[in-house]
């Protein structure tokens, strides 16, 4: 499979990253690692910089913050 196919699945698939090792399945990864996992490696299975997950998770953690405010 293309590099570009690759990053296609991954935005558009729910359970889909680039690795072989779990079935190409964030849950199957995520089973094994409950307690989570570093940047690096969501970076590298989601084939996107340490910097955008970072930005990302950041992002998350605002959104929560502004719903748990407006209740």
């Amino acid at each position: 499979m293309e590099k570009f196919d690759v990053k296609k699945r991954i935005q558009e698939e729910d359970d889909y990253i680039k690795c072989i090792k779990f079935n190409n399945s964030i849950n199957k990864l995520l089973s094994q690692f409950s307690d989570g996992i570093e940047n690096s490696g969501i970076a590298k299975y989601l084939m996107i910089s340490e910097e955008e997950v970072e930005k990302i998770y950041q992002e998350a953690v605002e959104m929560l913050k502004r719903a748990i405010n407006s209740n």
